[in-house]
């Protein structure tokens, strides 16, 4: 099972991270970077095959895959924000960390506007 080799991968590059830490902590941060960019993407590869079966399956049924695609976005860019913000706690830049956090969130909300737009509309038009 592909989680076993991750898990193994992130076990194996914490001990590392911990004994380098003492004698090079810069080769300790790129080594923990390097490992998480690895993880992303044997995740993203693992998971390609399930969205894709999702998006073909809401198009065969003729369903507006647009709020799959928003949700799938805003997944996106909370996954790649909490990267970003970890490494930078990691690399002890807490402030940097939160602007990073900040600027996810405030992606995720600009790329739900058009979705909350089209429900109200929606829903005021059962309301008239």
């Amino acid at each position: 099972m592909e989680i076993f080799k991750i898990l193994s991968l992130i076990f194996i590059t914490a001990v590392i991270c911990i004994i380098l830490k003492q004698y090079k902590p810069e080769y300790s941060l790129i080594i923990a970077v390097l490992c998480s960019v690895i993880v992303l993407t044997m995740i993203i590869r693992q998971i390609l095959v399930p969205i894709s079966t999702i998006q073909q399956k809401i198009e065969n049924s003729g369903i507006d895959n647009n709020y799959f695609k928003v949700a799938l976005k805003a997944l996106g860019i909370g996954y790649v924000t909490s990267f970003i913000a970890d490494s930078c706690r990691d690399a002890g830049q807490s402030a940097l960390a939160l602007k990073a956090e900040l600027a996810g969130k405030c992606a995720i909300f600009i790329l739900s506007v058009p979705l909350t737009l089209s429900i109200l509309e929606t829903a005021l038009g059962f309301v008239k």
